[in-house]
């Protein structure tokens, strides 16, 4: 329900309000890391992923978002989203894994130096 409530918050601009309820612990099926940008993924069902990007600072956090699937016949890249706006953030729609590549999933950020994962998950 949590989640349902938070889809919902995220489409109608509530963006600082989603990026609490995703990384609160009451969120569990959602796995996060990092601090400035939190980068959480959610297996939704078999071989289906959400991922969620929050900035929680008050710049402008200059970067590509996205979502890797990975299996036995190579890799998938998903470019999602340019650049969050101070304190903003962006949800996903579910996104299925091609066939051969669903083992494994991860989010990502990349800016001009360094990349940040998600969590590594099984789908």
């Amino acid at each position: 329900m949590i989640a349902t409530c938070v889809a919902a918050l995220a489409f109608t601009g509530a963006s600082a309000t989603v990026a609490q309820a995703q990384t609160s612990a009451t969120a569990a099926s959602w796995q996060c890391k990092g601090t400035q940008v939190s980068l959480c993924i959610e297996k939704v069902a078999t071989d289906k992923v959400r991922v969620n990007f929050v900035n929680t600072t008050y710049s402008t956090v200059k970067a590509r978002f996205g979502l890797t699937c990975a299996g036995p016949s190579g890799q998938w890249v998903y470019d999602l989203k340019t650049d969050l706006a101070p304190r903003g953030g962006y949800l996903s729609g579910t996104i299925t894994c091609p066939v051969g590549m669903r083992d494994t999933a991860v989010g990502w950020q990349i800016t001009s130096t360094s990349t940040y994962y998600s969590p590594r998950i099984s789908i």
